[in-house]
């Protein structure tokens, strides 16, 4: 449910732009408002988002579940990538790199 409502948005969003950035954007979205929705409340309940003086965010898992969405939703990021790399290689052709 909650990979599914990532994967929905990061569709949504530029090439260019890593899957982390989006991840991280989209988590702290996601931890500093009011919940509207499961995904919201799930999330809420299982991370914990922080801020160093320096404006830094850091989330932890609040619990082993939590920790494995974390783990989850990281890997899935990061395979995202390695899914748009992949089809960027197979558009390329030899003569490209000349």
């Amino acid at each position: 449910m909650i990979i599914e409502a990532f994967s929905d948005h990061i569709k949504n969003f530029n090439a260019d732009i890593p899957a982390i950035i989006v991840l991280s954007k989209w988590l702290r979205e996601k931890l500093t408002k009011e919940p509207q929705d499961n995904v919201e409340k799930v999330l809420q309940t299982e991370i914990s988002i922080m801020k160093n003086k320096r404006g830094i965010f850091l989330m932890i898992a609040k619990s082993e579940s939590g920790k494995k969405l974390l783990e989850s939703l990281y890997e899935y990021a990061l395979s995202y990538d390695g899914h748009k790399f992949s089809r960027w290689v197979h558009k390329v052709k030899a003569s490209d790199f000349n």
